[in-house]
């Protein structure tokens, strides 16, 4: 592969998952928010989008067959047109119960997208160059999350056409499919997500997958009904969720060009305490409207670090068909970990008051950080 092919393989891939995440980034505030004003309890709603990781799970064992059979690019390709199906139909069955089919096939497609692009990333990435494309590709993936929350504030949520923007940026994000070419290295060897396998030989990489998933997707679905619950108003809600996400995109480069030069375990350490740090001190912070913004910024940055450092390392240490299947066991912890996170803070929120909701968070977070420490000896690899 040529450097110009490797390069229009790296837009095709950064902008038909900019699709995705400016979708899913407008959606999961918005169903939240809507469900939320439908007198929708917060486990129920919690659950409705939990139901969306429940699907991601099955791609441990769909996704890997997928791409070796039909190449990263036709894959994204498919998940976009699911996406699309999926939230044309949201509008025309308006109740959650009837929405919980529609969104594990919005959580599927949209994660088959989402993870054969990251391994058509990490295929098309330079060895010297892996964490800084990875940051850039960071950068305007968690941009793409940073701009639906604002298009929501601009539409609000008493009408569909967040939905129906949504549709059709998705459908939009094929385009640049076509002129990749044939910028798709196939995958070779065992391209199966061995989950035990990769637990073993990659704990900490695997686990800051799960934690990932649990925190972020708590965060991405309930932070409005939080700021809510904390007597805010729905504009300064929503505006939370959008400083959250700009602090994990502003990260991502900087976190790129250090995962080149540092290693893995330790950078992986500075953001979970970034993090912690940030879910400690919200409960406190959240009424005011000066330093709510930073804080929640720098729990993006740390938190949004997780995936940027797992990736990288992931594409370093494995090639071919075990970075298909890797990258699919990461997944398949972060869906587990999206699963629980959102009904566990739902449950949190009845059970303890909104405050509940950060605090089990940070207890989570503290649990990894102790892993991170007790693996980080002297001269042992970074996973």
């Amino acid at each position: 592969m040529n450097e110009r092919q490797r390069l229009r393989g790296i837009v095709a891939c950064i902008a038909s998952t900019i699709a995705v995440t400016v979708t899913m980034g407008l959606t999961l505030p918005y169903l939240a928010l809507v469900l939320e004003h439908q007198g929708v309890d917060p486990w129920l709603n919690g659950l409705s989008a939990a139901v969306q990781m429940v699907a991601v799970m099955f791609l441990a064992f769909l996704a890997p067959r997928l791409m070796a059979r039909w190449g990263t690019k036709r894959v994204i390709g498919g998940g976009l047109i699911g996406v699309a199906v999926s939230l044309a139909l949201l509008p025309v069955f308006p109740n959650v119960w009837l929405w919980f089919p529609i969104r594990f096939m919005l959580g599927l497609s949209a994660e088959l997208v989402w993870t054969a692009g990251d391994v058509w990333i990490n295929q098309l990435a330079t060895e010297e160059k892996r964490g800084r494309i990875i940051g850039i590709t960071g950068f305007f993936q968690h941009g793409g999350f940073a701009v639906g929350p604002l298009l929501l504030g601009v539409m609000g949520i008493d009408t569909w056409w967040p939905l129906y923007i949504g549709t059709a940026i998705v459908l939009a994000g094929i385009v640049p499919l076509f002129l990749a070419g044939r910028a798709n290295p196939p995958g070779h060897g065992d391209a199966s997500a061995r989950i035990l396998h990769f637990l073993k030989i990659a704990p900490g990489l695997m686990i800051a997958g799960l934690m990932f998933g649990l925190i972020d997707s708590a965060t991405l679905s309930l932070l409005p009904v939080y700021g809510l619950r904390k007597e805010l108003g729905v504009d300064m809600a929503e505006s939370m969720l959008a400083i959250f996400v700009i602090g994990a995109m502003l990260a991502q480069i900087p976190m790129g060009w250090l995962t080149d030069h540092f290693p893995a375990r330790r950078l992986m350490l500075a953001a979970a305490v970034l993090t912690l740090l940030a879910l400690v001190a919200m409960p406190w912070l959240i009424t005011d409207p000066v330093l709510i913004y930073p804080l929640l910024g720098l729990m993006g940055a740390g938190l949004g670090s997780f995936y940027t450092i797992a990736l990288t390392e992931m594409g370093r240490r494995f090639q071919g068909g075990a970075l298909i299947g890797v990258t699919t066991t990461f997944m398949f912890l972060w869906a587990s970990g999206s699963v629980v996170g959102p009904g566990l803070s739902g449950i949190a929120i009845n059970l303890g008051g909104p405050d509940a909701m950060p605090l089990l968070a940070a207890v989570l977070t503290l649990a990894f950080i102790v892993l991170i420490v007790v693996r980080m000896r002297p001269g042992e690899r970074a996973d």
